[in-house]
């Protein structure tokens, strides 16, 4: 008996190790949350290309970075190795995350480092090649390359850089000279020279906008240097105030302001006594986005929500669609659930404000929401796609509006951007955001009138306002309630004067967060008299 027994025992054994184990693991991606950096102005990370950038002051040391923590979304997340620690970040270092598959993360140090060299007399700024090492600066043709005055250097991090020869011996040159800038124990050489020009005073560019032009030229520098401008056709020069003109070394630029629109000025560019010639220049429009005050609404689209267009209006603009919504995609499951409606009894401009009303609509959160371009379609049960913008090349440099806010604390969190610590509990945010840049539909996915596509299941797709198309942007975002209505100005930063925008780009929302469906089912955000400033 005791036979069989061991008999049965080794069968049982040999059956079960045939067994395989087909149950799939769980997919869980780690994620880094934060990363603590001695001497770093900011960390970015960006969970979905798994990567962290790391911005370091100029005096730490970027070949002994230290890295003091890591910390990740998930306590079982493991790293293939230590990355704490002292690290030389001048090249990137990579890690594995695992908890059941692996993941590989990338992280990268970058460090800004401000740089300059002037001399006296100098015409223009110094051209500066921190690749090759190498600085070139321009005098007048009659001054003397043998005896040069350097009125200030600074090649490497403030403070803590030293240089031989020193300021006070660098005089001839005819042959330049080179420079050996020393800090954290290394030392860089670099190679200055100085060439001489014949012109003393240069106009580089003349950017005319609606009710600006901006202004760049040339001069010698330490040298009175500035502009005037006139409306054609009139006698008198206005020079501009020397204390809106912009100096660096010999360069100098300045912003023509309080011009009219539609008309026609020309201006020159003085140093000293020297001046260019006359340039001409004509100023741009002064537009206004379409129906910005919401007084014209239909059901084209739909008897579940207003449509912010009517095809039977007697102002032409007005009969097609420039604002909407995402009441296309909240309604599907009825009208009840429309996010943004027309407020006939709460408004600052005209008969009607436009009312955003944050919603759990059966399986998601949805934000109340208004912005210029199209609602696309709706992804599945739970996501959407919209395309951003209208056709527009004007550059407003602010955008008004009237808002009054309601709010409560954030009841529905399905995630936040990479670098947003807000929590569930926190109070919600509205935000206002106005962009204008030059998008190619067939890169953003949109379509050509509105080029930028949000597929909100998918944030690789979510607006960047730092994306290379931008040409100018700016925001509002608050957390308190307004206590009834305000008036909100945005300023529109630009990141080029000279680049003309194909598309604009406007969107309010009731909650910031809504992408994320992140946001309070208590959060209403009333908008009305959109305006933009030139």
């Amino acid at each position: 008996m005791k036979r069989f027994l061991i008999i049965y025992a080794l069968i049982a054994v040999a059956f079960t190790s045939c067994i395989e184990n087909d149950i799939p693991l769980p997919v869980i991606v780690p994620k880094i949350t934060s990363m603590e950096v001695d001497g770093a102005t900011s960390v970015v990370i960006n969970s979905d290309k798994r990567t962290v950038n790391i911005t370091l002051n100029e005096q730490t040391d970027i070949k002994r970075t230290n890295i003091r923590s890591v910390t990740f979304d998930n306590k079982q997340t493991t790293m293939s190795w230590d990355i704490t620690g002292e690290h030389d970040l001048s090249n990137a270092l990579s890690v594995t995350l695992s908890i059941y598959q692996d993941y590989n993360w990338t992280i990268t140090a970058n460090q800004p480092i401000e740089r300059y060299f002037t001399v006296e007399g100098q015409v223009g700024a110094s051209e500066i090649d921190v690749t090759n090492r190498r600085v070139v600066t321009y005098v007048n043709g009659s001054q003397s390359q043998s005896n040069i005055k350097v009125t200030s250097l600074k090649l490497g991090p403030k403070d803590i850089s030293t240089y031989s020869p020193d300021i006070a011996q660098l005089k001839d040159f005819t042959n330049g000279q080179q420079v050996d800038v020393t800090f954290h124990g290394r030392s860089e050489k670099w190679n200055i020279f100085i060439e001489q020009t014949e012109t003393l005073v240069e106009m580089k560019s003349v950017d005319a906008w609606t009710g600006v032009a901006w202004v760049k030229a040339t001069g010698i520098a330490g040298q009175n240097n500035g502009f005037k401008y006139r409306k054609q056709g009139d006698s008198e020069w206005i020079d501009i105030s020397r204390d809106d003109v912009t100096t660096n070394g010999g360069d100098f630029s300045a912003a023509i302001d309080n011009l009219q629109p539609l008309t026609s000025y020309e201006c020159y560019a003085y140093s000293g006594d020297n001046q260019t010639q006359t340039y001409s220049f004509t100023t741009e429009e002064a537009r206004q986005m379409p129906n910005s005050s919401f007084e014209i609404f239909s059901n084209d689209e739909s008897s579940k929500y207003p449509s912010f267009y009517d095809p039977l209006s007697t102002i032409v603009e007005n009969q097609t669609k420039w604002w909407c919504s995402g009441n296309k995609g909240s309604t599907t499951v009825g009208s009840s659930y429309a996010i943004t409606t027309i407020d006939e009894n709460d408004k600052m401009d005209g008969n009607y404000s436009v009312k955003l009303e944050s919603q759990y609509v059966i399986v998601k959160f949805a934000a109340g929401n208004i912005f210029v371009g199209e609602f696309d379609r709706v992804v599945g049960t739970s996501g959407g796609v919209v395309n951003f913008g209208r056709p527009f090349t004007l550059r407003p440099r602010k955008m008004s509006l009237w808002l009054k806010y309601e709010n409560g604390p954030i009841d529905k969190f399905n995630g936040a951007p990479d670098n947003d610590p807000v929590k569930e509990g926190d109070m919600d945010r509205c935000q206002v955001f106005v962009a204008v840049g030059d998008w190619d539909y067939r890169k953003y996915g949109g379509s050509p009138d509105s080029p930028v596509q949000v597929n909100t299941l998918e944030r690789s797709t979510f607006f960047n306002p730092k994306g290379e198309a931008v040409i100018g942007y700016g925001t509002y975002v608050t957390d308190k309630a307004t206590n009834g209505w305000i008036k909100v100005e945005i300023p529109i930063e630009y990141t080029t004067t000279s680049r003309k925008p194909t598309h604009i780009i406007v969107s309010c929302a009731a909650s910031m967060l809504g992408d994320y469906f992140t946001g309070s089912t208590k959060s209403t955000l009333w908008v009305d008299g959109i305006e933009l400033h030139y």
